[in-house]
């Protein structure tokens, strides 16, 4: 893992964002148990990893990260930037008890909102695209969305199966 050769505006960018989100979540009043909430954010750090390792990967090579190619410190601290995102998409949801048709609005809000994200990391430099466009980021972040709310949905009510059952005994 290489250090960027020129500290720049991206490097900025993504340290700055990292730090004033991971502050928000901390200043946010707690909903969820830290296993609930841990297990949310490393959920998308992971989905990031992942898809990004499928589609910048050398044999496809569809967009590059940060300043070069190949893998650099500040890809690391980027995967960290989904984590709080994630549990800004998880703690509103739940905050406004969405439900129902409300559900499905909420995700396309939300994809919405990660593709004018995406827009201004393209800008100041932190993604590259070779053949990618911004456009085709819609569905995934679709995808994406769903699957975290899924994942939330099942861990929360199988934590609060866990402490119903304590409770029993």
């Amino acid at each position: 893992m290489t250090l960027p050769e020129h500290f720049d505006q991206n490097e900025w960018f993504v340290l700055t964002g990292v730090i004033l989100s991971y502050l928000l979540v901390y200043l946010l009043p707690r909903r969820f148990p830290i296993s609930v909430m841990i297990l949310v954010m490393l959920f998308a750090i992971v989905c990031a990893r992942f898809l990004d390792h499928m589609m910048a990967a050398p044999s496809i090579d569809l967009y590059d990260i940060m300043d070069k190619g190949s893998y650099e410190l500040f890809d690391l601290v980027l995967y960290s930037f989904y984590a709080p995102f994630a549990y800004l998409y998880i703690f509103l949801f739940d905050k406004f008890k969405i439900k129902g048709i409300w559900t499905g609005l909420y995700i396309l809000i939300w994809s919405l909102i990660a593709i004018g994200f995406e827009r201004v990391n393209m800008y100041l430099g932190v993604f590259h695209y070779h053949g990618w466009k911004v456009a085709y980021s819609f569905p995934v972040y679709l995808a994406v969305q769903s699957l975290t709310l899924l994942f939330f949905l099942y861990i929360q009510h199988h934590y609060n199966h866990l402490k119903s059952k304590q409770k029993e005994s």
